[in-house]
Order: structure tokens, then C-alpha cells, then sequence
């Protein structure tokens, strides 16, 4: 092991082994003379003290003294001689007569009246202290108190927190003064040092020598400092260079790699020299499949239209731009388009050495084009549709009336004949004519007003056969028919109307289809019982018992691919502008609304089958007949009733026939007549009807006005197409009968009977 050489020690090493021996050396004095100090001036301090406490002492036990109470006086001195410096304590009275004491546990009793034993304890190195307790001036005992000194390590002890502040003062003077010698004398030459060493093993010219002094050392240091100022300069302007062509690199090569465009660079031999991820994934090859390879090699479809263009900005020199490419079909069959723009690369004496291509992918937008489109044309077909509606909506509605007053004026002519009369089949063929009218008038207003659905118990036969004979007369001859229907079949729960609609959509795209070739067209009326879901033809049928529907043809068929799409929206196999795509989609909407299924079954040359499940109710067919029966007419019973209607034809029969019903009726055709008359007389009707659409005036402001006359007056109002909207009016000014107008005359008075009636019950 080397010895310690105190020579050989670094400068700052030597000045603070200095520093640290002359601290320790004062701390060592300064106990020396704690010691010196405490040896010598304890024991006058300890016999002061006790002089002063052996009088503390003697106040207080003055008082049993004097009453001679000894025990008081021994509670006293067992009290107060708890202090670990009192050895013994005793009082004694004239004569040496002990009257209290205390000595400390474990010591031996102390005759304090021998001055014999005094003498040992002090010799011993006891402190005795005496005071006489008296009053008057005249001593009546004498108190003694015997006292053992601490040891001198003990008293050393409570100059601990001197000794340390001492010790830490002179630490903080040894740190100050290390400070102050280091910074003065080591660390420049220190810095010097390491600052030499590392610019000539480091090369780093950027090292300087922090000195501020004046003296040899700082003057050196800053000559040092001039010499690399100018080496530093020199080498910073160089980092700062290759820096800033570093940084630019590595931008150009973040925005080229991860550019949203596709970027390639195709050099004067059609080959690609640079291209990035876009590029990649535009043209389905990875980079590296790409680069070095000409465009025959790596994208022959591509080359097809990139190389031409590429040789002409390589002769020419000028930009080719917004060039559209289309390659492969995506997977949803719709091309891949791009936008292609394209530049001469230049090296830096101006020469053309390749072209700069750019990308654009605009498959996305070309596909938004095209759905747009779409949607467009389909939106102006149900904007047509909606229109179309609206428009057999009115015309229904005004057909009803006119109807209405055919089928009345017949029965009042048939009331008026006899029997037997000739002319009375006639009436009654023109009542057949005009209810198979009516009932194709609610299938126009069912048509305008798709929203409703209002199910009653029905036997379908009846409305199959109907739809059979509106086909008929709508499709070539070619074209047989057939109604095969089973005998005792379940009644359903179902709008007429709307089953009405299906049956008619369903038979005119079956004729469509053997529209070329003629064929048959059968439809087929089953009883079906699922009895479990394996026993079902698809999971929409669940378990129970149906009336089935099928509508077979022996037609061109439906292809596979479109089989599972024919209940889409606005999708349809027929040619442009023969059909709108919307039939089989409210067919199908139709078939859910009742909660029954539909499902097709298809082969290509072979036919369509469409099978409609309808849940069956729980009555029978013979009950139907029953319950749709129509209901005699409760005659009246003189009633007073005020028939508003825009229409003369209606007022004049409506009136005609409730009068022979038994009401008195009161027809007008003007709204404002029926104010004055009611505000004539409030108390003269007892029931208003009044139809909702009559111009200038509709059946809601009437009924508003004729409530503020007479609020508790009845109103019914009647129209051909009842919206929600009407409906909150009518609750907000206080209609309570807003209802679907009704198609015969009798079918209104049995309103008005009903409607009277209620206003009678409590």
C-alpha cells in the first residue's frame, strides 16, 4: 500500500487537511479550557447555591416548627429532598434533639448534631449547610443539609450544547475558510487544468476557463480562453451547418415518407428511384418491390398511361398535371381513381434527370359522386311519390262525395219503389257499383295516408277476389289466373286496405315478369301450423297458427344475387324508368306491421314464389260475417241537427235521408251562415256536423267560433284524411269527435245516434 504523501496531495486536497486539523485542534482546546473553568469555579457556585436553598428550605418548614408538628415537618423534608444533589436533611432543636429528618434511600443516618461526623462528610467532599429557624430573633432549631457533588464527566455534560456550538462554529469557519482558499488558489488551477486537458485529448474547442482574478493565474487563464475563442468560432459555424442540412433532411424525408399524397421520382430509364408508403399503398406494392424497377416491371396497368406522360416532360421539360388513372377495382367492385401531376426533376446545372410524380387518391370522392347521385335520383322519385299522393289523396276525397251521393240518392230512390218495381235492380246494381267504387277510393286515400293501419277481424277471401278482378283487368290475356283457396280458412286481424295494397303489388309484379311469354298466376290461400322453430321456413315465422298467402308465377325468375336485396329501398331489377324500387319495400313493411312474415323463393327461368304469413285469430270465419254485419240504425227521435258541407249534392241528400231517419236537419253550405244561425239561437241545435275541408273557412274554425257561442254545444267533425295535427287542434279548442268521414248516409246518422246517446248517459 502506498503511504500517505502529504506533498503529493492535489492543492485542494493539502488546503483542506489544513483547514480540517486547525478546526479540530481549536474544538480540542476549547473542551480544555470548559474543563479548567468547570474544576475551578464549581465548588464556590455549589456552596452558594446551597446556602440559598438550605434558606428556600427553612421558609417553608419555619411553620410546623413552631407548632412542633414533626410529621408536617418530615412530609416536608421527604418533599423536598428529591432533588438528586440533597444527600440528607435535618432539623434539629436546642440540645441537639433531632425533630425531623431525611436521608436518601439506601444511605446510612447522619448524626448532624456531632461535630465529629460533620467533619468526616466534609472531608469526604459532602457540602453542610446550616440555617437556625426562629422567631423574635431567637433560634429555636437548626437546620442542616448535606449535599454530594455531581461528578465532574456529569457537569462536563451540560456544556454539551456550548461544546457543540462551539464545535459547529468552527466547522462553519473551517467550510468558509476552505471555500475561500479553494476558490482563490485551487480552482482556477484546477479549471485551468481540466479545461487544457480536454480540448487536447477531447478536441472540444468549446471549453473555457471561468476566471475573474487579476493575478498570474487569471491572466493566463484568459489567454487560454483567446486561443480557443477563435478555434471555437470556427467550429461552431461548421456544427451550425451540418446541423441545419441535417435537420432539413430529415423534415424533407418525415413529410416525403408519410405525405397523405402518393410521391415517386422515375429517372430518365422509366425506373423508380424514390417512392414512399402512400405510393405503396396506392399501387398495392411494397417500396422496396418498387424501387430500381421500371414501370413495364413494377406496375404494368399503371405504365399503360404513366410512360407516355413520362417521356414527354423528359423531352420537353414542361409540367403535365390533373391526369385521371384508373386501375384494379376495389372490393366493392368501383375503380381505383387517381389524379396524377407531374414535373421535370433538374439537377444543379439545369439538366433534366427524371420526373416527379404526384398522386391523388379520389376513389372516395368519385364514389360520393355516385352515391350522391343515387340519392338524388331516389329522393326525387319519392318526392314524386309523395306528390303523387297527395294528389290521389284530394281526388279520392272529392270522389268520395261524389260517390256518396250516388250510392244515397240510389237507396232513397229504391225506399221509394216498390219492390217489384223494374227499375229497382237497376238501383240496386248501382249500389254494387258504387260500394266496389268506394272501396277502391280507400285504397287511394290508404295510399295517401300509408301511416295508417287500422285492423279489423276479416275474411280474406273476399279481398283476394277483389284484387283478382282489378288484375284482370289490367294485364294482358295471355296471362292466366287462379284463386286455390282451402276450405273453413282462419280469419285474421288486418286492414283490408293495406292487404288490399299487397296482394295488387305483389300480382302486377308477377304479371311483369311473364309480361313476354304469358304463364299463370296463382294465388294460393292455406291454413299453416308451426309447431316449433325446426318446423319453420325461416326464424321470422315463429311457432303458432297462420293464414298463409302465396303469389306463384311462372315468369322469368329472380337472379340469386338479387334475391336477397328485392326488399331494399329503391332497389329493383327492372329497367330504367319501368319501375321505382319502392313495392316490395312497402309490401314488406306492410307484412311486419300486421306481425306476420313474407318470404320468397326463386329459380332463374323457373318462377317467384312469395309467401305472406298472416298470425290467424282466434275466431273463426263464420263469426266474421257476424261481426262485420252491418248493424241496424237507431231512427231518431227529432233531434235537431245542423249538416255543414261545402258540397250541395251532399247537404241536399244528407238532409233528405235524416229526416226520414227521424231528425230534423238543418243543411248549409256556408260556415258563416251556421254562426249566425247559432248566434241567433244558441239553443236551437243539439248536435253541429260539419265537414273539416271546405274553403274559406274550415271545420275547425267553425267549431272554434260555434264554442265560443255556446260552449257546451256538440260537434262532430268529419274528413277523408284525419291527421294528429288536426286531432291537438281539435282537443285544444274542445272538439271531442274528430272522425273518419263515413262512406253512406246511414253510416252518418248511426254517428249522430251514437253520439247522442253518450250525451244522455250520467
Amino acid at each position: 500500500m502506498t503511504p500517505f504523501a502529504f506533498n503529493n496531495q492535489p492543492l485542494q486536497r493539502r488546503l483542506l487537511l489544513l483547514v480540517a486539523l486547525a478546526a479540530a485542534g481549536a474544538l480540542l482546546l476549547a473542551v480544555a479550557v470548559a474543563a479548567v473553568y468547570e474544576s475551578t469555579t464549581y465548588r464556590p457556585r455549589t456552596i452558594a447555591e446551597a446556602h440559598e436553598q438550605v434558606q428556600s428550605i427553612a421558609s417553608i418548614v419555619t411553620a410546623a416548627v413552631e407548632f412542633e408538628d414533626a410529621r408536617t415537618a418530615n412530609q416536608y423534608l421527604n418533599a423536598l429532598g428529591r432533588d438528586p444533589d440533597i444527600e440528607a436533611l435535618a432539623i434539629l432543636l436546642e440540645g441537639g434533639v433531632l425533630f425531623a429528618e431525611y436521608r436518601r434511600p439506601g444511605t446510612q443516618p447522619v448524626d448532624f448534631a456531632d461535630p465529629t461526623v460533620r467533619d468526616q462528610l466534609v472531608a469526604a467532599g459532602h457540602i453542610l449547610t446550616s440555617y437556625n429557624i426562629g422567631s423574635q430573633g431567637r433560634p429555636r432549631a437548626e437546620l442542616w443539609m448535606a449535599m454530594l457533588p455531581r461528578p465532574l464527566a456529569h457537569r462536563l455534560l451540560e456544556y454539551a450544547a456550548l461544546l457543540g456550538a462551539v464545535a459547529l462554529s468552527l466547522l462553519a469557519l473551517a467550510i468558509m475558510l476552505s471555500i475561500t482558499l479553494r476558490r482563490a488558489f485551487s480552482e482556477p488551477v484546477q479549471a485551468l487544468a481540466t479545461t487544457a486537458r480536454d480540448v487536447t485529448r477531447l478536441r472540444d474547442y468549446r471549453r473555457r476557463v471561468a476566471i475573474t482574478s487579476n493575478d498570474e493565474v487569471g491572466q493566463l487563464a484568459r489567454d487560454f480562453n483567446a486561443m480557443l475563442d477563435a478555434v471555437e468560432e470556427r467550429e461552431r459555424a461548421l456544427e451550425h451547418s451540418e446541423e441545419t442540412a441535417r435537420r432539413q433532411l430529415i423534415e424533407i424525408e418525415a413529410i416525403y415518407a408519410n405525405a397523405q399524397v402518393g410521391l415517386c421520382v422515375i429517372d430518365r430509364e422509366l425506373r423508380y428511384v424514390r417512392a414512399n408508403k402512400h405510393m405503396g399503398e396506392l399501387t398495392g406494392q411494397p417500396i422496396t418491390a418498387l424501387i430500381g424497377r421500371t414501370l413495364e416491371e413494377a406496375t404494368p396497368a399503371l405504365a399503360i398511361t404513366l410512360a407516355p406522360i413520362c417521356r414527354q416532360v423528359l423531352e420537353t421539360g414542361e409540367p403535365v398535371a390533373d391526369v385521371e388513372f384508373q386501375t384494379g377495382a376495389a372490393t366493392d367492385g368501383f375503380s381505383q381513381c387517381w389524379i396524377g401531376n407531374h414535373h421535370a426533376l433538374l439537377d444543379e446545372l439545369g439538366n433534366i434527370i427524371g420526373v416527379n410524380v404526384v398522386f391523388h387518391d379520389i376513389t372516395e370522392r368519385k364514389r360520393a359522386d355516385k352515391q350522391r347521385a343515387v340519392l338524388e335520383a331516389q329522393l326525387r322519385q319519392a318526392q314524386k311519390m309523395e306528390a303523387l299522393g297527395t294528389l290521389a289523396g284530394g281526388i279520392a276525397h272529392d270522389f268520395n262525395n261524389v260517390l256518396t251521393a250516388i250510392s244515397g240518392n240510389a237507396q232513397l230512390a229504391i225506399e221509394d219503389l216498390s219492390p217489384n218495381h223494374p227499375a229497382a235492380v237497376s238501383l240496386h246494381e248501382i249500389k254494387r257499383a258504387t260500394s266496389r267504387a268506394r272501396d277502391l277510393v280507400r285504397g287511394i286515400l290508404a295510399f295517401s295516408r300509408p301511416e295508417q293501419n287500422i285492423q279489423h277481424l276479416i275474411d280474406l277471401r273476399p279481398v283476394v277476389e277483389e284484387a283478382l278482378r282489378l288484375l284482370r283487368a289490367a294485364v294482358p290475356r295471355m296471362i292466366e289466373m287462379r284463386l286455390e283457396a282451402e276450405p273453413d280458412l282462419p280469419a285474421v286481424m288486418a286492414d283490408a286496405t293495406q292487404v288490399h295494397q299487397v296482394l295488387m303489388n305483389l300480382g302486377k309484379n308477377a304479371c311483369d315478369a311473364m309480361q313476354a311469354h304469358g304463364g299463370t298466376l296463382t294465388i294460393r290461400l292455406a291454413s299453416a301450423r308451426i309447431e316449433s322453430l325446426l318446423d319453420s321456413p325461416s326464424p321470422d315465422v315463429h311457432p303458432g297458427h297462420y293464414l298463409r298467402i302465396s303469389v306463384a308465377d311462372t315468369g322469368t325468375g329472380i337472379p340469386p344475387e338479387a334475391l336477397e336485396r328485392v326488399f331494399e329501398p329503391f332497389f329493383t331489377t327492372k329497367a330504367h324508368g319501368e319501375g321505382t324500387g319502392l313495392g316490395l319495400s312497402v309490401v314488406h313493411g306492410i307484412v311486419r306491421g300486421h306481425r306476420g312474415a313474407i318470404l320468397v323463393r326463386s329459380e332463374p327461368g323457373a318462377g317467384t314464389v312469395f309467401d305472406v304469413y298472416l298470425p290467424a285469430a282466434d275466431r273463426k270465419a263464420a263469426e266474421v260475417s257476424q261481426a262485420t254485419a252491418p248493424a241496424a240504425v237507431t231512427s231518431g227521435r227529432g233531434e235537431r241537427v245542423l249538416y255543414v258541407d261545402d258540397e250541395d249534392q251532399l247537404v241536399h241528400l244528407v238532409t233528405r235521408m235524416m229526416e226520414r231517419m227521424g231528425y230534423k236537419v238543418t243543411g248549409m253550405t256556408r260556415p258563416m251562415d251556421a254562426i249566425d244561425a247559432v248566434r241567433a239561437d244558441p239553443r236551437r241545435f243539439d248536435l253541429v256536423l260539419s265537414d273539416l275541408g271546405m274553403p274559406g273557412m274550415s271545420g275547425m274554425d267553425l267549431a272554434e267560433e260555434l264554442l265560443q257561442i255556446r260552449p257546451d254545444l256538440p260537434i262532430i267533425i268529419t274528413s277523408g284524411y284525419v291527421r294528429s295535427e288536426d286531432e291537438r287542434r281539435a282537443e285544444q279548442i274542445g272538439v271531442r269527435d274528430v272522425v273518419m268521414k263515413p262512406n253512406t248516409v246511414a253510416e252518418i246518422g248511426q254517428l249522430i245516434r251514437d253520439r247522442l246517446d253518450a250525451l244522455r248517459r250520467p
